[in-house]
């Protein structure tokens, strides 16, 4: 399972280096265009904004199952290691509950406003939610995988 997470992580690596790219693209543009023709594009901004959120999703599960996200262990490093399992599997219950909650508040909004486009480039809710999801999908997994392994006891490298 350690596998298959690595190797998803790859790939939302690189469809975030994608979005990241084109989040630089929009922004240049719009400098360029703001400096020197004294004009922007809201459809550059909305998508700027959508190519920093995107990332943001798809990153974060990607940090947390290579275990290269913030993590503050100062207390934790000088608790015997019987309680230090306790901690993580408390840490890790609490990310897969907090997966959880959004991908079930995400359903719930898209219950309603599925079909509402954004409103610059119109694109619907549907499509724009496919990189949250999948960035909290594979976060729930993740910290899933990680809680099963605290509560076994087992340690798997990074």
């Amino acid at each position: 399972m350690h596998t298959f997470l690595r190797r998803t992580g790859k790939y939302f690596e690189n469809i975030s280096l994608v979005f990241l790219l084109l989040l630089l693209a929009c922004v240049l543009i719009q400098i360029i265009m703001r400096n020197f023709f004294d004009s922007g594009s809201v459809k550059l901004e909305e998508l700027a904004r959508i190519c920093l959120v995107s990332l943001v999703f798809l990153m974060v599960p990607v940090l947390i199952v290579d275990k290269q996200h913030i993590i503050v262990d100062l207390f934790i490093n000088y608790l015997p290691s019987k309680v230090r399992r306790i901690f993580e599997a408390v840490i890790q219950s609490l990310s897969f509950g907090l997966a959880v909650f959004l991908l079930y508040s995400i359903r719930q909004v898209m219950l309603r406003n599925w079909s509402v486009s954004t409103p610059a480039l119109r694109m619907p809710n549907s499509i724009l939610y496919i990189p949250i999801v999948l960035g909290l999908l594979f976060m729930a997994l993740g910290t899933f995988v990680y809680l099963l392994d605290a509560i076994r006891n087992k340690e798997e490298a990074p």
